[in-house]
This record gives structure tokens, C-alpha cells and sequence, in this order.
């Protein structure tokens, strides 16, 4: 009980509450969807390039590859990228690994632009129920002729409640729209400063003799490309 007034009743009684209930709803399960995400895809960047070290000195480019691609989150995709196109040289390998960090940070900020907008709309519809709550309190006065609390009582209440739900759904909301935009930045950059390092990682290990650029066995099926796109001897040189 809120005020003299059950839950069922409290939402029942004012469309600004249903609309707030309906943001509640979407916002946590976006909170989930990104958690779910982040946990899934979590990594750990120093022990993942000594193990890869590890495989590339002992057993060459071709192990190293299939165990970079069983890894199944973004730091195992930059390490198939860069054995994928083991033959370019670093300046190549630093502009391709780098898209990739754009494409895997896209997939970390997908949804908090919603989760955004939801913590400002759920502050403003609050603001929206107070400014509703106050004109029917006004209006049942018109009405009777008297300001009695009997006559004021429910529109203040909704007034009150309205302001209270929104900033309830507000405030953590956005707590979370700014962590989970952080942790997608900081993602970013410990995925550029891994790249860094593999590519001098596999500077290195060229240089001192290593070969063993990976076979064509897994790549995906043959494109048409239009005339204007180079040949095909040299599109093979790069692998996506």
C-alpha cells in the first residue's frame, strides 16, 4: 500500500503510471540483454596473447588460428583476423585489426542508445505526471467550489507518485546506460592495445623464419566481384 492506495490501483489510475510501468519493463530487460552480453563476451587480453605465443611458437599459424577461433568472443575474432592475413605487412595488418575494433565496439553501444532515452523519458513522463496531478486537483476544486483534502487529495497523490516512479526508474537506468558505455570503451582500447602487440607479436615471429600462412581450406565461399574490384590473385591477400 502507497499512500492508501494498492499497486493495481496506484497504475490503474493514471495513464503517465502505465507508460512509466511499460519503460520499467523494457529498461530492465535491456539492462539483461547487456549484462548477458558483456559476461558472454568477456576476455582476458594478456594471458589470451601468451597462450597464442604460446601455440604460434610450437605449433605454427595453422593451430594457432583454430584455437583462436574456438576462443568465441572479440579477442578470439582479432586473433583470426590477424593469423587470417598473416602475409600482409604490419601497416596492412594494424588498418585491417583496427575496423574490426570499430565493428566489435558497435556491438558492445548496440542498445544504450534506447537504455539513454529511456533514463531521460522516465525523469520527464514523472515531471509530466506531477504537471497532470496537479491540474486534476485544480480542476476537482473548479468543480466542487471547495479545497477541502477530499477534493485535492488524489490528484496530489498521483502528482507525488508519478514524480517518485520516474526517478526511480530514471536514476538507475541511467547509472547503468553510463557504465555499460564505459565498459564498451574501455573494450575498445584493450582490444587496440592487444592489436598492437600481436602485430608486432607476428612482426617477430615472421622475421625470425616462422611461415606457415593458413591454408584456404576454411575460407568463406567465392565472391563475385564486379570488374572495377582488383583481381582476384590480389584480393586473396585479404581475409574478413
Amino acid at each position: 500500500m502507497i499512500m492508501g492506495q494498492s499497486l493495481i490501483s496506484i497504475f490503474r489510475s493514471s495513464a503517465v503510471m502505465m507508460i512509466l510501468l511499460l519503460a520499467s519493463i523494457v529498461a530492465l530487460a535491456l539492462i539483461i540483454e547487456r549484462f548477458w552480453y558483456f559476461i558472454r563476451n568477456r576476455f582476458n587480453p594478456a594471458k589470451g596473447l601468451l597462450e597464442l605465443r604460446q601455440i604460434l611458437g610450437r605449433s605454427g599459424v595453422e593451430a594457432a588460428l583454430n584455437w583462436s577461433r574456438n576462443l568465441k568472443n572479440p579477442l578470439g575474432r582479432l586473433f583470426a583476423v590477424a593469423l587470417d592475413n598473416f602475409a600482409l605487412n604490419a601497416d596492412e595488418l594494424s588498418d585491417l585489426l583496427y575496423s574490426l575494433i570499430l565493428e566489435e565496439r558497435i556491438k558492445y553501444e548496440r542498445l544504450l542508445g534506447g537504455m539513454g532515452t529511456l533514463a531521460n523519458a522516465a525523469t520527464l513522463l514523472g515531471l509530466l505526471g506531477t504537471v497532470t496531478g496537479l491540474i486534476g486537483a485544480f480542476s476537482n476544486i473548479a468543480a466542487t467550489g471547495s479545497g477541502g483534502p477530499a477534493v485535492v487529495s488524489k490528484g496530489i497523490a498521483e502528482a507525488l507518485l508519478t514524480t517518485a516512479f520516474g526517478l526511480l526508474i530514471g536514476i538507475p537506468v541511467l547509472f547503468f546506460y553510463n557504465y555499460f558505455s564505459k565498459k564498451a570503451a574501455d573494450v575498445a582500447m584493450s582490444l587496440e592495445s592487444t592489436a598492437e602487440r600481436l602485430v608486432v607479436m607476428l612482426q617477430r615471429y615472421k622475421l625470425q623464419g616462422g611461415s606457415g600462412v593458413p591454408q584456404e581450406t576454411n575460407a568463406p565461399s567465392e565472391v563475385v566481384l564486379p570488374k572495377s574490384q582488383p583481381s582476384a590473385a590480389e584480393d586473396k591477400a585479404w581475409k574478413f
